[in-house]
């Protein structure tokens, strides 16, 4: 071979010397291209291109260089320069496809070609050839028709860039382009064609989008095409090939995101490179490869993916029995079963080639898990639980060359039952009764793993010096016997029995504990929110353990009996019970228990888990107040039985009011005030000192625990600064009570001593008119009885004149009264006379009826020189009867003063009816007695007769300043 190669040199040599292509004194080997065809592919859409090289029958596997230049519409319009190269074999066509960005008929193409040679064997020769002459690819831009391309329907990939041409019939031709409704501009390419480009297209639809061109001559012509959108095919990741059986390989892969367009297909294909065997693939992420049995180990497989617009490719190489994934052939198989050990045997695929193999089992059994490892197909498990439910499940895998595990492949059993072991954990009750004992004994039953079976029944005994005085078989549900026995020492055991044998019997023994309880004090503990912390003190003896006993439910009927038993070693524990509740009141005992089994109570102890607020309310009073103290007391039903928590006193808060002091604290509405504790729970009085006098305080009253306070009690109290005696709580009220009763009955005593006095205050005695002196100056002719006035027989505003003078004549009348005859009373007025004279004027309350308005004898009225009428009714008229008057000379007193008694109204006599009634105006209404009065006898004068009237007239000026 090497010599072949070296007589080709040779000969290559002498060629070239020989060359007609020279360049002083070296020879070139230069071959020039001749271009074949140049056509358009439509299926690859690309402008196909073959040429030819002429190069001497006696040169081989020369390797060379070909520069393509394609122009567009004109050959100088190069829109590309593309590099071939390839190497030659003797006058071989060569063929190259250009793929172009715009659709090649749209315009014309132009293709021309030189060469290179580009072999180490002639260095001297790598210069370009001339160009091949231009060949050209025609367009239909030429062709005076309507064109849109591309025509077909059009499949890109997603985010790609596309170009569309349209292509008119005349230069004059509106072109216009839309895709998806939108119009885009355009790039004209010559007078007939235009392109436009659409970059990064977004997936619309799975319907396509359309794209359209509108051309605008004579007529309108739409033509266009549909674009379909597809997602880019991506590279096949995490491909692999793996064997179970050695026969069949099962090769899977990651082919990426889903497609877009559910028609545009993918295809996917296996190549092994080794057997040249091709599988088409019927699934998208895996595939089936059957193996032979020609002892093939090495295996180079390529993954093809493809669509319409992309083709992807990977590879893998390995060695089947490197990949081999074993599985278990059908079940696990469990035998030799008894009550602590099992058999396991299985089968295992691919059992050939001499693979060897590595097999894990894992046993479960109450959330535990317990790992094995082996290299056969049979295992045998020990130290297992009696009568125990497993779980056991096994995989395998290649020894050598690990690859993958097989599947899980499990099974369960039961093992077979054996006698309990241990013995019971058992406790008791004891209530001494009419110098018996009512025994409960309680037990737990064994768990699981010392029952070793299902228990049947229990047997309790009850023994006394070697005898057994009663024995008692209990159903195996049940936790509790109930006996009586007599006061004596006895030892009670209890055994659990199952199909296969009886436990080990659990002993306990009376002793004198019981009878020393009463003489043990219970200490108080605290809890801890779900715990209590109890701590003991160590038993006297030998202590072979503690008991610590208590109820879960103390307040129910059945409080759910608990214990807990200690190592001798330990004198404090932390008791936890799921049913421990806040505010409830636990009790606990602890025992000590001697190596004989016997139990003595060593101390008593309560608490709770979370002590709450007690569930009452003081009521308080303020009994003693002070200008600077207040005692309060109050009353409760606050105690200390299992209620809630302990109690332990009093909390009292002062809360002041309105600036008032006192020492400083917070109140339980956030005011500042002052807080006081008082311990002992049966004191129900405090007095708070050191506060300030003039000042409003509100005391409140809590009876308090460790959990917090209970509702108040609530009560207010106002300072003075005077010391006052001990007085209730309501003090204001009851003053508001007391007083005004008091004031009362005072009034009434009063009233009662003084009433004489109030009558003649208040109520004066009426005048009685028969002891009147008026009586003295008339003269009546019948019964002075009849002279008393009746209301009905009235005439108001009337004075009858009771002393007549004589008057000579008229001295400043204001006006007159027109009388009748003498024998009929005379009316006069009241006249001023211009003089100093005097005149009195009282008042008289007792007819007085409220019926007038009217109260001085001044206001008299007159209407003179009316005929009709001689005094004004409704005002202070006098009405004088002349009949009725008297001599003042019989009245020393009036004598003296020189003043006649006139009386507002004077009775008519039954005498003088007939003459007096028929002449006098009738009154309005009746009017009461209000004044009385005194005159001057200067002031009633006598006036002649007028018609057939006489008139009187008196002076009033000086009755007027009187009155």
């Amino acid at each position: 071979m090497a010599l072949f190669v070296i007589l080709q040199t040779v000969f290559l040599l002498v060629l070239m010397h020989f060359s007609p292509c020279t360049k002083g004194s070296s020879e070139y080997l230069v071959f020039p291209t001749e271009i074949i065809n140049v056509s358009i592919h439509s299926v690859e859409e690309c402008l196909d291109i073959e040429w030819t090289v002429h190069l001497h029958t006696d040169i081989l596997n020369l390797k060379m260089i070909f520069q393509i230049d394609i122009s567009r519409n004109t050959t100088t319009n190069t829109v590309e320069q593309k590099n071939y190269t390839t190497t030659l074999k003797s006058n071989k066509t060569l063929q190259w496809c250009w793929h172009s960005a715009l659709p090649l008929e749209c315009t014309s193409h132009f293709v021309r070609i030189r060469s290179m040679v580009d072999d180490e064997r002639f260095p001297e020769s790598r210069i370009w050839s001339s160009w091949s002459p231009s060949v050209k690819s025609e367009g239909q831009d030429s062709s005076g028709q309507f064109h849109f391309f591309p025509k077909e329907k059009v499949f890109i990939e997603e985010g790609s860039n596309i170009t569309f041409c349209c292509i008119s019939k005349t230069d004059k031709d509106k072109i216009e382009f839309f895709y998806d409704k939108i119009p885009i501009q355009g790039i004209k390419l010559n007078s007939h064609a235009t392109k436009f480009e659409v970059n990064n297209v977004p997936f619309l639809s799975v319907l396509g989008t359309n794209a359209f061109c509108v051309f605008n001559s004579s007529t309108q012509y739409i033509n266009g095409t549909v674009l379909y959108i597809e997602g880019v095919l991506e590279e096949p990741k995490d491909f692999s090939c793996q064997t179970q059986d050695l026969e069949i390989l099962n090769c899977t892969w990651d082919s990426g995101r889903d497609q877009l367009l559910p028609n545009l297909h993918r295809n996917y294909s296996l190549f092994e490179w080794f057997s040249q065997k091709r599988v088409d693939c019927n699934h998208r992420n895996w595939c089936i490869w059957q193996l032979t049995g020609n002892m093939q180990d090495m295996y180079n497989f390529t993954l093809m993916a493809e669509n319409k617009l992309r083709k992807r490719r990977t590879n893998t190489f390995f060695n089947v029995t490197h990949q081999v994934q074993p599985k278990i052939g059908g079940k696990i198989f469990i035998k030799n079963i008894n009550a602590t050990e099992a058999t396991l045997a299985w089968d295992i695929i691919p059992n050939k080639r001499n693979l060897s193999f590595l097999c894990q089992i894992e046993v479960y059994h109450d959330t535990k898990v317990i790992q094995y490892n082996t290299s056969t197909f049979e295992f045998n498990l020990r130290e297992l639980q009696p009568y125990t439910k497993y779980s056991v499940q096994v995989r395998c895998c290649t020894a050598n060359h690990f690859w993958k595990w097989s599947e899980w492949n499990s099974i369960g059993f039961i093992t077979e039952e054996a006698s309990p072991s241990g013995s019971l954990d058992v406790w008791r009750n004891m209530e001494p009764i009419s110098g018996r004992y009512k025994v409960k004994i309680f037990w737990k039953p064994l768990p699981t793993f010392q029952a070793n079976g299902k228990i049947k029944k229990y047997y309790i005994a009850v023994e006394t010096l070697g005898k057994v005085l009663k024995d008692i078989f209990s159903e195996s549900d049940s936790n509790s016997t109930e006996i009586i026995i007599d006061q004596q020492s006895f030892n009670i055991s209890v055994a659990a029995f199952n199909s296969v044998g009886s436990s080990t019997p659990s002993v306990i023994a009376s002793g004198d504990a019981e009878n020393s309880m009463q003489n043990i004090t219970e200490d108080r503990v605290n809890g801890t929110g779900k715990e209590i912390y109890l701590s003991w003190q160590s038993g006297p003896g030998e202590i072979e353990g503690y008991v610590v006993d208590w109820c879960d439910y103390p307040q129910e009927a059945i409080c759910d009996f608990q214990w807990k038993k200690f190592s001798p070693n330990i004198t404090n524990a932390t008791i936890t019970s799921d049913a421990f509740q806040p505010g409830v009141r636990y009790h606990f005992r602890i025992y000590g228990l001697s190596t004989k089994h016997e139990a003595y109570l060593l101390e008593k102890k309560t608490g709770y888990t979370k002590e709450l607020a007690l569930d009452c309310k003081p009521e308080v009073t303020v009994t003693k107040l002070t200008s600077t103290s207040s005692t309060l007391s109050w009353k409760d039903n606050c105690t200390d039985e299992p209620q809630n928590g302990f109690f332990q006193g009093y909390h009292i808060y002062v809360k002041p009011e309105e600036g008032a002091l006192c020492d400083p604290a917070v109140f339980s509405d956030n005011i500042k005030g002052c807080e006081y504790t008082v311990s002992d729970t049966k004191q129900k009085t405090f007095r708070v000192e050191n506060l300030q006098p003039h000042s409003t305080y509100n005391f409140e009253v809590k009876a308090f625990t460790r959990g917090g306070d209970s509702l108040p009690g609530i009560t207010r109290a106002i300072l003075n600064n005077e010391t006052s005696p001990e007085r209730p709580e309501n003090t204001n009220l009851i003053m508001i009570i007391i007083f005004p009763m008091a004031f009362t009955l005072l009034l009434i005593i009063v009233l009662t001593l003084k009433i004489q006095w109030v009558k003649e205050k208040c109520f004066p005695n009426i005048p009685d008119p028969c002891k009147s002196s008026v009586l003295s100056l008339m003269n009546f002719k019948g019964n002075i009885h009849q002279a008393i006035l009746n209301t009905s027989e009235c005439i108001p505003d009337i004075i009858e004149i009771v002393n007549k003078s004589e008057i000579s004549k008229t001295q400043g009348s204001r006006a007159f009264l027109i009388g009748n005859e003498t024998a009929q009373p005379t009316y006069i007025y009241l006249l001023s006379t211009g003089k100093d004279q005097g005149g009195i004027c009282f008042e008289n309350f007792t007819y007085r009826q409220g019926a007038s308005d009217f109260g001085s004898c001044s206001q008299i009225q007159m209407m003179p020189n009316d005929p009709m009428w001689s005094v004004e009714p409704s005002e202070n008229s006098l009405k004088v009867k002349k009949d009725n008057i008297g001599s003042l000379d019989n009245i020393p007193a009036v004598e003296e003063a020189n003043l006649n008694y006139v009386s507002q109204l004077a009775p008519t006599m039954p005498g003088d009816q007939g003459s007096s009634s028929a002449n006098l105006p009738e009154p309005r209404h009746c009017s009461e007695y209000k004044k009385q009065m005194v005159i001057p006898t200067g002031l009633a004068l006598s006036l002649p007769t007028e018609g057939d009237r006489s008139i009187s007239v008196a002076s009033f000026d000086q009755l007027e300043k009187l009155c």
